[in-house]
């Protein structure tokens, strides 16, 4: 019982974290919209790779909760 709780507790901690990181790749998507229109800085090139890391991640993270979600109703 207590394994099904904590994996229940660690899919809801996933979906926050994911929830997080994609604000935060959202907020970096309009800073390189701001950086490219407003000051014409290279800046962008430079975000566009973290990203791009943000959302494989969180891509990966939603396998994995899709994974636990598996197990979870399996038991």
């Amino acid at each position: 019982m207590k394994s099904k709780e904590w994996m229940e507790k660690k899919i809801s901690d996933y979906k926050r974290f994911i929830m997080t990181l994609l604000i935060l790749i959202s907020y970096l998507y309009i800073g390189t919209l701001i950086s490219i229109f407003e000051y014409h800085t290279t800046i962008h090139y430079f975000l566009y790779p973290v990203i791009g890391a943000g959302l494989i991640y969180a891509f990966l993270l939603i396998k994995k909760i899709k994974k636990l979600q598996h197990i979870l109703t399996s038991e």
